[in-house]
């Protein structure tokens, strides 16, 4: 403290004093005394008593400034009275809380100033924090939109599934018959209803369209505890097979398909062919069970006939007041148990599952979203390590000004608190970046995700987002500002003046950088096997063979309404119209039809073997079940195995005919061949198919899932109303899209072709999460490569700069540009090589969390870890030369010159 009134005499002497050096001045010492006033309040004065210690110090100082020499006094001490006096009442004024406000403005002023005076190294903070803040504020928009955020429904968390569950099939649907007896024994739930998709032809004026809805029963919107717009929704006695002529419009539907009119309530519409009375609007925003639901119509399914053996329908319930899931669950497996024993030839073995909705819709996707977030964290921790050393090397550079600050009064206190400042705005200012670039980032995200992530639509960037990118803003800015700040802060006057100018760098300083450097350099080893692991994952699921050919292929489906379709016969007549058309248009190589299309499940039936009697009721074997037309194994080129395809010889009075799998010959036939032997379908037919060909596998559920014994049975012998179309043709699928719909057209103009795409953009759709994943996952790993190799770089760079005199040294005793080459490249890939030991220990231990997003490869692939070695090491060795080759040039004469 002593040496404040020299340096104040020091400064008023100076005769090009101005104004403002008069106002840093007073700044400067304002700031001393306010440290004064901190340490009085921590030694247990209180404001009054730490206000009258602070002035003291003004009184001593100002007597202390005022005993200087008389040849000085006439020059300095006008000016030394007017700054004690302006500094008095400055001092007088701040404090309590307007000194702590007075003192935030302050340092941010200050540190303002000092970041502008640095723009080079202020871009690139903010930068690498915009980078880091910004892909983990999108990824969290997406974990907060579809995990935290809840359904659009009052009340949501009492809404939950209920399904059907047995030791053989586990989780399915529900049997309409089995749902009302829930209905009526259970005493768990305040409402229970009933749903299954639909579809229905619209034609308000620009032809016929397919449009997406559901069936449901009456009380469903009471289940979900939402209200319509406009008019009413179903009664009772309007679920019932007759009465349900009457039909719910979406919001959507209504603004898009009726221009909005409110005169659609009561109006008579037609819908597949049948008219059917517009009774109400939902709300906008309302969607269920699908978000492209355009329109709902009672269920109608009467309870005295309704099918305990056809499973097929959803259950939606919400729980009464009080009740949990667990006891839902116990109560509903209870009456599941008392139904097995009324239904054996039904219900033997089946039990029930409740599981809330939110869990039922987002529990699939929980795993990869947080481990997509735990990856974007890493990326924010080796960004502020990249900050962290920049700071490091900045401070190293500021170390004579710190020091001389902290020798004129400036406690280590106050100087971490301007430091940990200037953190503060540079993560500010890249936090505010990283929300823009996170705003960016939404719509991507939306389309990449869409038919990947449940509720991607959902997706956007709300204030709990905003509230959360602030938050990591500043704990990073306290995270990377910290120990720079301290390390800065301890920094001697009488050190830093030995170094002639030059700014020093202490061992402590130093291995802080270089530990931040391995750090850098071990994250990023994690998310690059991380990455790698997704990378050969997927490159193993796109490689699957599907068992047929999707490239040449145009899918497209159709839908006869039993309006204009009643009888089978009729039915069996347009599709085979359809097909002859399609085999006759040019470019078509082949043309067949299946009742559900490959990638997107199916139907799983029981069957009995022909000659091999159940040993026990409810072991009977089981395997997927097709309906396919002739033409459809040659449109997807399935190849035959043995044996002969369905042809059109298979007709409904022929003798039924059935084709399988490999799968299946494997399984159920794996001694004999299953050439000529029957299977009874749990169809509802009577008698036996026999089996005339085998085909080779398909894997209908998924790339990543197992090719499931399969078998086929021709469409004329089991009819569906409802088909999808299978056109191989010469060119390019997507170019006969239009020919699919005029022929379609030219058959039945009321009828619409929809749901038109080339298979092998089915195919990839498929396997849309684990691309998600991959992609994103990649993404992050290139930008933590890039922030340990600028990093790396930049402490290489920082070493050759401070290590100058040395290597003009080591060259003028005859040291050749190659050995300084080796001794600066050699450092830094030390550092790399701990940090890739590091980072590959890490990356073993961590393995296992992504084991359930990998096929066909193991969290412990070697050629993962290997070639993620290789790239890092190949990367660091370019930031190494690229400082390395700077070295060599050095001038020996220039370097020895330097103080």
């Amino acid at each position: 403290m002593r040496n404040w009134p020299d340096y104040v005499r020091a400064q008023l002497a100076l005769p090009e004093l101005t104004p403002e050096r008069e106002s840093r001045i007073v700044r400067e010492l304002a700031a001393q005394l306010e440290d004064f006033y901190r340490d009085a309040r921590d030694r247990g004065l209180d404001d009054e008593a730490a206000d009258a210690f602070a002035r003291a110090q003004i009184r001593d100082w100002a007597g202390l400034a005022r005993s200087v020499r008389a040849a000085d006094a006439a020059h300095t001490r006008p000016r030394l009275d007017r700054l004690t006096d302006t500094l008095v009442t400055h001092a007088s004024s701040r404090t309590g809380v307007s000194l702590m406000f007075a003192d935030l403005l302050t340092d941010l002023r200050f540190a303002l100033r000092q970041l502008a005076k640095t723009p080079g190294f202020t871009l690139v903070a903010v930068l690498t924090l915009a980078f880091g803040i910004g892909a983990t504020s999108a990824i969290f928009s997406v974990v907060n939109s579809v995990l935290l955020q809840p359904l659009p429904f009052p009340d949501a968390g009492a809404l939950v599934r209920v399904h059907e569950m047995s030791p053989r099939f586990g989780r399915f649907s529900v049997a309409p018959a089995n749902f009302f007896d829930w209905r009526a024994q259970n005493t768990v739930f305040s409402n229970i209803g009933m749903y299954s998709a639909a579809s229905g032809t619209f034609d308000t004026g620009g032809g016929p369209e397919r449009v997406t809805g559901g069936a449901v029963t009456w009380d469903v919107f009471s289940v979900l505890g939402v209200e319509p717009a406009l008019g009413r929704t179903f009664r009772a006695e309007e679920d019932m097979p007759g009465n349900n002529g009457v039909i719910v419009l979406s919001h959507s539907a209504w603004q898009n398909r009726f221009g909005a009119d409110p005169n659609v309530l009561g109006r008579t519409i037609s819908v597949s062919g049948r008219p059917v009375e517009v009774i109400g609007i939902m709300p906008q925003g309302f969607y269920f069970p699908t978000r492209d639901a355009e329109f709902w119509q009672p269920i109608a399914i009467d309870p005295a006939t309704a099918t305990r053996g056809g499973h097929y329908v959803g259950v939606i319930a919400r729980l009464k007041p009080g009740v949990t899931v667990g006891a839902a669950h116990t109560e509903m497996t209870a009456i599941a148990e008392r139904l097995a024993l009324e239904y054996p030839n039904n219900n033997r073995d089946e039990s029930a599952e409740v599981v809330r909705l939110h869990d039922q819709i987002v529990g699939p996707i929980r795993p990869m979203l947080m481990t997509l977030f735990a990856a974007v964290f890493v990326v924010v921790l080796i960004a502020c390590a990249n900050v962290a050393n920049l700071l490091l090397v900045r401070a190293s550079v500021r170390e004579k000004e710190v020091a001389i600050r902290a020798a004129m009064g400036a406690g280590r206190r106050r100087l971490v608190r301007q430091m940990l400042t200037e953190s503060l705005v540079l993560a500010c200012a890249g936090g505010a970046l990283g929300v823009l670039l996170a705003h960016l980032a939404i719509t991507p995200l939306q389309t990449l995700s869409a038919g990947s992530i449940p509720r991607a639509a959902d997706i956007t960037l709300d204030g709990r987002v905003v509230l959360f990118a602030l938050a990591l803003s500043l704990i990073t800015g306290i995270v990377f500002g910290l120990a720079p700040s301290w390390q800065a802060s301890r920094a001697g006057l009488g050190a830093v003046l030995k170094e002639g100018g030059r700014s020093s760098s202490t061992g402590g300083s130093r291995w802080i950088r270089n530990s931040l450097l391995v750090a850098e350099v071990a994250l990023s080893i994690v998310l690059l096997v991380g990455a790698a692991l997704l990378l050969r994952s997927f490159s193993r699921l796109t490689g699957v063979y599907p068992g047929f050919d999707a490239d040449p292929v145009l899918t497209f489906a159709v839908s006869l309404p039993s309006a204009t379709y009643p009888d089978e016969p009729d039915q069996q007549a347009f599709f085979n119209r359809l097909l002859t058309d399609l085999n006759a248009a040019p470019g078509v190589q082949a043309a067949g039809m299946v009742q559900t299309m490959p990638m997107r499940g199916g139907y799983v039936l029981s069957f009995e073997i022909e000659g091999r009697p159940i040993v026990d009721e409810g072991t009977d074997p089981s395997a997927n079940h097709r309906v396919v037309s002739p033409g459809y194994f040659e449109a997807l080129s399935i190849p035959l195995v043995r044996g002969r395809y369905i042809g059109h010889q298979d007709t409904a009075e022929a003798p039924m005919t059935a084709v399988v799998d490999q799968a299946f010959a494997d399984r159920f036939f794996p001694n004999e061949d299953p050439i000529g032997r029957g299977i009874d379908i749990g169809n509802g037919t009577d008698g036996f198919y026999r089996i005339v060909g085998i085909v080779g596998n398909v894997h209908y559920a998924g790339l990543d899932a197992n090719a499931s014994p399969t078998m086929y049975v021709p469409f004329t012998q089991e009819v569906f109303s409802a088909m999808r179309v299978m056109v191989k043709t010469a060119g390019d699928p997507r170019a006969f899209a239009n020919t699919a719909r005029q022929i379609v057209r030219n058959i039945d103009p009321a009828l619409p072709a929809y749901a038109i795409d080339p298979l092998a953009d089915v195919v990839s759709e498929s396997v849309g999460q684990q691309r998600f994943a991959m992609l994103l996952l990649g993404v992050f790993a290139g930008v933590a490569l890039f922030l340990a190799a600028v990093g790396l770089y930049g402490v290489v760079s920082y070493t050759v700069s401070q290590r100058t005199q040395e290597i003009g040294l080591r060259m003028a005793i005859g040291a050749a540009p190659s050995a300084v080459m080796r001794m600066v490249v050699g450092g830094g890939m030390k550092l790399a090589l701990i940090g890739v030991v590091v980072g590959i220990a890490a990356a073993l231990g961590l393995a296992n969390l992504v084991a359930s997003l990998l096929f066909g490869v193991t969290p412990f692939d070697p050629a993962s870890y290997v070639l993620t070695t290789l790239v890092l090491l190949a990367v660091a060795i370019v930031a190494c030369v690229v400082p390395a080759r700077r070295a060599m040039r050095v001038d020996p004469i220039i370097a020895m010159r330097q103080q």
